[in-house]
C-alpha cells in the first residue's frame, strides 16, 4: 500500500484530465457526423428529431468537457459520459435496431477511464437496464437472443474496463514505490558521494606525483620510440641502397655461370670455381639484405602472413629435400622422424618452411659428424617441431640471447661457422606470428635441440591470425595477443593483374586468406569453388562502374558474398600517374623484363636504356641479349641523351630511370610524348623504390554491393568504421 494516497490521486486525475480533452474532441466529431449523416439525404422534409437531439446531446458534452474541464473537472468527466450515453439511447430509440445498444461501450469505456473502474458497473446496469426496456416496449417482437447478445458485449466490455482501469492502478502504485525507494537511495548516494570526495581529495598529492611521473615515462618513451623508428628507417634505406649494387652482382654473376657463351666461350676452370664463390656468396648477401628488411617490417607491424590449409609432413619433407645436399656433403646423417595421423594446420607455408631451413642450415653449419634428426610430433593441442644434431652444442650463458637480433654466439669456432645472426630472429618472429613457440636445448659437446610449437587446426578450424603479433611501443619486444575465437578464417579473393597489388594484400590485409587471379572468369570459377566472403576488383585493371558490378554480383550467383571495386596501389597507377606503359621495380631479373616485352612481340626490335648508372644499363643489356631474342639495344645515361637517340634512332620501346642527373624522368616524358614521332612510343619506367612507400592518394571510388542486400546493421557497422577510420 503506498503511504500517500493523495499522490496517487493526483497522478490518476492528471492522467483523467489528460484523457477528457481525446474524448471531448473525438464526441464532438462523432455528433458533427452524426448530425450531417442526418440531414444530407433530407431534400424538403425535416430530420429526425431524436438524431438531431442525439447530435447536439454530442456535440455539447464535447463542448462542456473541453470548456469546463479544469475548473469543474469532475463535472464535466461525467458531463461527457452522460452525453455519450443518452446519445446512443436516443439512436436506439430513433433507428430500432437492437444491435445499436452495443455502442454503450462508449460510456461504459468513457467512465471507466475518466472517473473510475466502479463507475463503469453504474453505467453498465443503467444502460443494461434501458437496452432491455427498449427492446421490450418496441413495435416490433423482440427474441431474447436479439436482446441478451448486445448485454453480453456490454458485460465483457465492462469487465475489460475494469481489469485495465485496475492494472492501470497498481502501475502507478508501482511507479510511485519505486520512486520512493529510488529518491531514498539518491540520498544515501549523495552522503557516499561525499565521503568520496573527501578521499579523492585525500589522494590528489599522490596523483600529482603519479603524474609527473607518467610524463617523466613518457618522455623516455617518445625517445626509445624515437630511436626504434629510426633504427627501423635506417635499416630499411640501407637496405634499399644495397639492393641496386647486389641487383649487378647477381645479374652479371648468373649471366657468367648459365650463359658463358656470352663473353666468348667457357669460362676456365679456376675462373669458374672463383665466380660461382662469387655468386653463391652474392645471392647469400641479398638473403641477409632480405632479412634485414623483413625484421624492418615486422617491427614496423607490417609483415603480414597468408595463412592456408597445411600439413606438417609436406612442411618438413620439403624442408629437408631443399637442404639434404648441405648437409650430406660433410658427410653428415639427414633423418626424419614423423608421428602418423598429425592434425593439420593453419600456417603461411613459405614463412613455416623458411623457419625449418634456417634451423637445418644452422645444424648443417655446425655439425661436423654424426646427424641430424628432424622429428615432428603431437603435443596436447600443438604440433611440436624439433631439429636435432650432434654438433659442437652451445654454451649455457649463450643461449640466453640466441634470438636475438644480429647477436652470434661468442667464440672463435662459432664465429669460423659463418652467419649473421639473423635467422634465428626472423624465425622466433615467424613462429611468434602464428601463436607458437620457439626454445633450445643444448649442451657443449653434445649437441642442440632447437624447437617450436604450431597450434592445431581444431574442428572448427584456427582463426587466421588468432594469435597476431603485437608490437609495444616503448621496445622492440614482441608478445602475442589472441584476436579471436577458433573459427576458420575469411577469404578474400582478389582481381587484379598487378603483382604489386597482389602483394600489398597477402601483406597488409591480416585475419583472412587471400587469393590473387588476373582476370575476372578465372575469379568467376574460383569463386565458385572456394565461396569466398569478399571479392575486390582492382578498378585500375578492371574499370567498373557501379551498375555493372550490381549485375555482375547477381550473375555470379553468389548471394552472401560482398562485392567491391576501389582503385589499388601497384604498378598500374604508378604507371597512369607517370604516363608510362609499364613499370618496374628494382631488383630486375630476367624473367620480369621478359613478362614486359612478351605483350609487344615482334613489334620490339631496337631498346633504348636509360640510366645513369652504366653498370645496370650493361646489366640491362646483357639481359635483352639472348639466344631465343636478341634485341639491338641503345644506351643513354642521361635524359638529354635519350631525347637525342629518339628523335635520331627512333627505339621501338624505352627503359627509363626516373631519376637522371640532368632532367628528371617526369619530363623526359613529357618531351617525348609532346613530340609528334615519339607519341606512341612504349615506355617502361625503371624504379628502386617499393610501391607500398611511393604510392600517392590513389583518385576513384570505392563501390561495394551485395547480391542478398545489405543489411540496415551491416551499413551502421561500415559507416562506424569509416568514421573510426578517418578519426
Amino acid at each position: 500500500m503506498l503511504e500517500n494516497d493523495a499522490t496517487l490521486d493526483t497522478n490518476l486525475g492528471e492522467l483523467q484530465q489528460s484523457s477528457l480533452s481525446s474524448i471531448a474532441v473525438f464526441l464532438g466529431l462523432l455528433g458533427y457526423l452524426w448530425l450531417m449523416w442526418s440531414i444530407w439525404p433530407i431534400t424538403g422534409g425535416r430530420a429526425p428529431l431524436a438524431s438531431l437531439v442525439g447530435s447536439a446531446i454530442l456535440i455539447a458534452g464535447a463542448l462542456l468537457g473541453l470548456q469546463r474541464g479544469r475548473k469543474h473537472s469532475r463535472g464535466a468527466r461525467l458531463a461527457v459520459v452522460l452525453a455519450s450515453a443518452v446519445a446512443v439511447g436516443l439512436a436506439l430509440i430513433e433507428y430500432r435496431i437492437t444491435l445499436i445498444a452495443c455502442l454503450f461501450i462508449l460510456p461504459i469505456t468513457f467512465a471507466s477511464i475518466l472517473i473510475d473502474h466502479s463507475a463503469s458497473f453504474v453505467v453498465f446496469v443503467v444502460v443494461s437496464i434501458t437496452t432491455w426496456l427498449l427492446g421490450q416496449t418496441s413495435a416490433e417482437a423482440r427474441t431474447p437472443v436479439e436482446l441478451l447478445l448486445p448485454l453480453l458485449v456490454l458485460w465483457i466490455t465492462t469487465m475489460a474496463s475494469w481489469l485495465s482501469g485496475r492494472n492501470l492502478h497498481t502501475a502507478l502504485a508501482w511507479v510511485w514505490t519505486g520512486y520512493d525507494r529510488a529518491h531514498r537511495n539518491e540520498v544515501i548516494a549523495r552522503e557516499g558521494q561525499a565521503e568520496l570526495r573527501r578521499a579523492l581529495k585525500a589522494l590528489d598529492e599522490a596523483t600529482h606525483r603519479l603524474e609527473r611521473a607518467n610524463h617523466m615515462l613518457s618522455i623516455a618513451r617518445d625517445q626509445a620510440e624515437e630511436a626504434r623508428r629510426l633504427k627501423q628507417q635506417f635499416a630499411q634505406t640501407i637496405s634499399h641502397e644495397l639492393r641496386t649494387p647486389l641487383n649487378l652482382i647477381v645479374g652479371f654473376t648468373d649471366l657468367m655461370v648459365q650463359s658463358p657463351e656470352y663473353y666468348g666461350g667457357r669460362l676456365l676452370p679456376s675462373y669458374a670455381r672463383d665466380l660461382g664463390i662469387i655468386h653463391r656468396n652474392a645471392r647469400h648477401l641479398q638473403s641477409l639484405v632480405n632479412d634485414v628488411l623483413d625484421l624492418a617490417r615486422i617491427e614496423a607491424a607490417q609483415m603480414g602472413i597468408r595463412p592456408e590449409k597445411t600439413e606438417p609432413h609436406r612442411l618438413v619433407e620439403d624442408a629437408v629435400e631443399a637442404t639434404r645436399s648441405l648437409v650430406e656433403v660433410r658427410g653428415v646423417a639427414l633423418r626424419t622422424e614423423i608421428e602418423p595421423d598429425l592434425p593439420s594446420l593453419w600456417v603461411d607455408e613459405g614463412r613455416i618452411r623458411q623457419v625449418l631451413l634456417n634451423l637445418l642450415s644452422n645444424a648443417a653449419r655446425f655439425t661436423d659428424q654424426g646427424s641430424i634428426t628432424v622429428k615432428v610430433r603431437r603435443h596436447q593441442d600443438e604440433v611440436l617441431f624439433e631439429v636435432a644434431d650432434t654438433g659442437v652444442g652451445i654454451a649455457e650463458e649463450d643461449i640466453h640471447g640466441l634470438f636475438e637480433e644480429f647477436r652470434q654466439v661468442s667464440g672463435g669456432l662459432r664465429r669460423a661457422r659463418g652467419g649473421a645472426g639473423l635467422g634465428l630472429a626472423i624465425s622466433k618472429r615467424f613462429v611468434e606470428l602464428h601463436g607458437g613457440t620457439i626454445a633450445v636445448e643444448s649442451q657443449v659437446g653434445a649437441g642442440s635441440i632447437f624447437w617450436f610449437t604450431l597450434p592445431c587446426l581444431h574442428q572448427a578450424h584456427i582463426e587466421a591470425g588468432a594469435e597476431s603479433l603485437a608490437l609495444t611501443k616503448s621496445s622492440s619486444q614482441i608478445s602475442t595477443r589472441r584476436l579471436g575465437a577458433v573459427r576458420e578464417p575469411p577469404l578474400l579473393l582478389a582481381v587484379t593483374h598487378s603483382p604489386a597489388a597482389a602483394s600489398l594484400l597477402l601483406r597488409y590485409v591480416h585475419g583472412c586468406r587471400t587469393v590473387a587471379v588476373r582476370d575476372l572468369d578465372h575469379a568467376r570459377q574460383i569463386a565458385h569453388q572456394l565461396l569466398p566472403q569478399g571479392i575486390v576488383i582492382d578498378s585500375n585493371c578492371h574499370p567498373i562502374d557501379d551498375q555493372e558490378l550490381q549485375r555482375m554480383s547477381q550473375e555470379w550467383g553468389i548471394a552472401s558474398t560482398m562485392f567491391m571495386a576501389c582503385p589499388l596501389p601497384g604498378e598500374e597507377p604508378l604507371r597512369l600517374q607517370v604516363s608510362a606503359d609499364g613499370y618496374l621495380i628494382k631488383p630486375i631479373s630476367r624473367d620480369s623484363l621478359w613478362d614486359v616485352l612478351r605483350p609487344y612481340g615482334d613489334r620490339v626490335d631496337t631498346v633504348l636504356v636509360v640510366d645513369d648508372d652504366r653498370d645496370f644499363v650493361r646489366l640491362m643489356s646483357r639481359l635483352l641479349d639472348s639466344p631465343v631474342r636478341r634485341y639491338r639495344v641503345l644506351n643513354a645515361y642521361s635524359g638529354e641523351e635519350a631525347l637525342e637517340l629518339c628523335r635520331h634512332h627512333q627505339p621501338d620501346l624505352l627503359f627509363l630511370d626516373m631519376v637522371l642527373p640532368d632532367i628528371g624522368g617526369n619530363q623526359v616524358i613529357q618531351k617525348l610524348r609532346s613530340d609528334p614521332s615519339t607519341k606512341e612510343l612504349p615506355i617502361v619506367v625503371v624504379s628502386a623504390q617499393e610501391e607500398i612507400e611511393t604510392s600517392p592518394l590513389l583518385p576513384g571510388t570505392m563501390i561495394a554491393t551485395q547480391p542478398s542486400g545489405l543489411a540496415v546493421g551491416e551499413i551502421v557497422r561500415w559507416l562506424q568504421q569509416m568514421l573510426e577510420l578517418r578519426r
